[in-house]
């Protein structure tokens, strides 16, 4: 339209509001992931092992299933705290190979079209476009860890004598927490990959070697000088050190060696963690402009 005709004017309708805008990137993420039928697939497959765990908690609370066993009713079926530290273990471990797909093209993509300062030139700062795309792992990875641990929890509370449930009340707390360090670790790491390396493949590679070469040159350490402080570096062994204690573990800790590391400086290192990819990811995501000369 010419300017000369003054027909121009600026948009004037409704905005997002600010408190929520991050969300409209979370949106349209999730709309490209469920385009992909692998994603989906790998979603699902994710959410199978619940259905087991579901299952066992339905034969440890029915006895007429049990009469129909080989073995017949006995007291192997427990859903108790060790129950629901195996949970968490295998759907943590599920949600590490979804973030390991997911993770990589969230902000690769972004950076490798310039789309950074269009999403920068809105009203969006570089908080919202970070906690956007940080909602699209939290959501997701909640929704195979400390939500279906939930929902086993509230179906053994339903089967359960009704004094089961004021007793294991408890359990809410490590489930929640122990989730939410491991979610926001796996979250962060990814991004800052994403940040940094373009390709897919490469990216997720580089996430693997992150949590598996560290591991195997903290146990290195530990042979060469005789301590046990290199097992700082194996971050999946910190956090079953964490699971394991608010889970009330010290048998299962005493057996494994996981009262060798102090739970404090386990958290310590899973949160320095988390600080280090954020400003990883803070130094990459700059609006940059490019002036030809």
């Amino acid at each position: 339209m010419a300017v000369y005709k003054r027909r121009y004017a600026p948009y004037t309708g409704s905005l997002t509001p600010e408190q929520s805008r991050f969300l409209v990137l979370t949106r349209f993420a999730f709309a490209d992931l469920f385009k992909s039928r692998f994603f989906v697939l790998l979603l699902i497959l994710s959410l199978v092992p619940s259905l087991f765990f579901a299952g066992y908690i339905f034969i440890a609370n029915n006895k007429a299933v049990q009469l129909l066993l080989p073995t017949g009713p006995a007291d192997m079926f427990s859903v108790e705290a060790r129950f629901f530290t195996l949970i968490m273990i295998v759907q943590t471990q599920a949600a590490f190979l979804l973030n390991c797909w997911v993770g990589p093209i969230l902000i690769a993509g972004d950076l490798t079209n310039g789309a950074l300062p269009l999403f920068l030139s809105r009203p969006f700062s570089r908080a919202d476009y970070v906690l956007g795309k940080l909602a699209v792992m939290g959501l997701l990875l909640s929704s195979v860890t400390w939500v279906p641990s939930l929902l086993l929890f509230t179906l053994q509370a339903g089967l359960a004598k009704s004094d089961w449930i004021w007793s294991h009340m408890w359990m809410v707390v490590p489930i929640v927490l122990c989730s939410a360090i491991w979610i926001l670790m796996l979250s962060l790491i990814s991004l800052a990959v994403s940040a940094w390396v373009k390709l897919r493949i490469v990216a997720t590679g580089v996430i693997f070697i992150l949590f598996f070469i560290p591991a195997g040159l903290g146990e290195m350490f530990n042979a060469i000088i005789g301590t046990i402080w290199g097992r700082l570096l194996n971050f999946s062994y910190l956090f079953q050190i964490i699971l394991a204690r608010g889970f009330r573990e010290p048998s299962r800790l005493g057996t494994m060696g996981w009262n060798e590391i102090p739970v404090p400086a386990a958290w310590g290192v899973l949160i320095f963690v988390c600080l280090l990819s954020l400003v990883i990811l803070n130094a990459r995501l700059r609006a940059r402009d490019t002036v030809r000369g």
